[in-house]
């Protein structure tokens, strides 16, 4: 039997533009060009918390952790 070496995925990063639907709840995550993001009230169109690039890399980081995708 040859030993295999475990290779998983790292842990997500955010750099890509654009918006992050949270289920059905009507908020959602705005990602910016640089990495930082907003959390919004879809429903009413407002901003409701603003993360730095670092801040929401660690949200994605422990959100992948808490769901078993560790590395």
């Amino acid at each position: 039997m040859t030993s295999q070496l475990l290779n998983p995925p790292k842990p997500p990063t955010l750099h890509e533009t654009g918006s992050l639907l949270l289920a059905s709840s009507g908020f959602y995550i705005r990602i910016n060009e640089d990495g930082s993001a907003s959390l919004v009230d879809g429903i009413q169109n407002i901003t409701l918390a603003d993360f730095t690039s670092a801040e929401i890399e660690d949200i994605a980081y422990n959100l992948s952790n808490k769901i078993g995708a560790t590395r």
